[in-house]
């Protein structure tokens, strides 16, 4: 990400003269409080990219999909999403030349989702599994791609093994064979090779799923460290009623809060929803009003990509005008999501870090979820606790073997959606 550099680090280098008259320090140091007053100005006027993946760009060589998304709703696609895989043929396996550039000669961003399998394969293909690349039997391959990229020359986001915490693709640490250390091996194999190239056009899109499946396949346990990684990405769905096996109708901040907190978290880069999607068996348009409001809040929050294609739903943008309407700037927000709502927090803290054979203890403290009626406390994945908000907010679980935990608390409304939920990662020794 282009970083801007402003000028008050020269006025204090000519500052720190000593043969300078106190009229010219004081002119300096006019200046600098100048650019200091503006500075808050700035910040606030954050713009809010938008993506899109639109079915068919740019393989063809053109943006007729992001063109007639654009038409639809009245909002500029500044970042175009598309996927490759490693295997499938030469059409998506290799780099497509006409692709980027169809891109990046509309002065849009590329962002390239790159997937490790032979597609349609299932999660169990030995060929792709992750000590295999982490061990070089794929670097004159990753070379090529490299080379390419290198002379593509503008700026490309490639996203390499997205929604790794699942355990529905090859490259997940719960799949294959492998573990989370394979893929952050794996990982650095690919970054370490495009750099000895010298391809310093791409940035690096490390892009979990918002949830860990399993509970236990944390999302932190697969970061690379902050030197292999250009930005935070997520993935996350409302799936609708028509889903409650993944979740059914939740609100934008049910699918995204806890995650975004967690990659916060881990570090200081810009925050992109890499995947963002909304089924329509509730009230879409609302959904995404909502969505736009909510995301102006986060202040690391760089982008929102819509995944914009029929498929296990409809996560279409545009499915009918009322839909396309809340996507465009300036719509009217939500009555749920105005600025002004104060945003439901919780903070777990893990009072005794228990051995093996003794208890684990966690309490939590919420802040402004008052329509919390029911609490859940889970440890990796099952249910510790059901309680109320007058009830003391703590659980307790014995620990009989040494490893990972994790709890999980989260606050529901009297209608059973999820108001607030938190996340506690810990471990056990013998």
């Amino acid at each position: 990400m282009r970083r801007v550099h402003s000028g008050p680090s020269a006025d204090a280098r000519g500052m720190s003269s000593t043969t300078r008259s106190g009229s010219v320090a004081a002119i300096a140091i006019a200046a600098i409080l100048a650019v200091l007053v503006l500075l808050p100005s700035a910040a606030s006027a954050r713009t809010l990219q938008f993506g899109a993946w639109t079915p068919g760009d740019p393989y063809n060589g053109t943006l007729d999909g992001a063109s007639a998304l654009e038409a639809a709703t009245g909002r500029h696609v500044d970042i175009v999403n598309w996927y490759q895989s490693w295997g499938g043929g030469d059409w998506v396996s290799a780099v497509q030349q006409h692709a980027l550039a169809a891109v990046s000669g509309t002065s849009r961003t590329p962002m390239l989702t790159w997937e490790p399998w032979a597609p349609g394969g299932g999660a169990e293909q030995p060929a792709y599994r992750l000590s295999r690349i982490a061990a070089g039997e794929y670097d004159l391959y990753i070379t090529t791609w490299a080379l390419a990229m290198k002379l593509h020359g503008g700026p490309v986001y490639l996203r390499p093994m997205h929604e790794f915490n699942g355990d529905w693709y090859p490259w997940s640490g719960a799949a294959n064979g492998n573990t989370p250390a394979d893929f952050v091996a794996a990982w650095k194999r690919i970054v370490d090779t495009f750099r000895r190239v010298g391809a310093s056009n791409v940035r690096f899109v490390w892009s979990p799923n918002n949830i860990d499946v399993p509970a236990s396949n944390d999302m932190e346990r697969y970061y690379p460290g902050a030197s292999y990684v250009d930005v935070l990405a997520v993935d996350g769905y409302n799936w609708g009623t028509g889903t409650p096996e993944w979740g059914g109708w939740q609100s934008f901040s049910e699918v995204f809060d806890a995650a975004y907190d967690r990659l916060r978290a881990l570090g200081p880069q810009p925050i992109w929803f890499a995947e963002v999607g909304s089924a329509g068996d509730g009230d879409k348009a609302a959904w995404v009003r909502d969505m736009f409001a909510r995301a102006a809040q986060m202040d690391r929050l760089e982008a929102l990509v819509w995944f914009n294609e029929n498929k296990e739903r409809d996560w279409r943008a545009a499915p009918t005008p009322e839909i396309a309407a809340a996507f465009a700037p300036g719509a009217t927000p939500a009555a749920t999501a105005t600025a002004t709502t104060a945003k439901p927090r919780l903070a777990l803290t893990i009072t005794r870090r228990p051995r093996a054979g003794r208890t684990a203890v966690v309490r939590w403290r919420a802040s402004n979820a008052t329509s919390v009626v029911r609490w859940h406390a889970y440890l990796n994945g099952r249910r510790v606790k059901t309680t109320s908000p007058k009830a003391a907010p703590v659980a307790r679980k014995h620990i009989a073997r040494p490893g990972r935990y994790r709890w999980r608390v989260i606050g529901r409304d009297s209608r059973g959606r999820m108001v607030v939920s938190a996340l506690r990662s810990f471990r056990v020794s013998r």
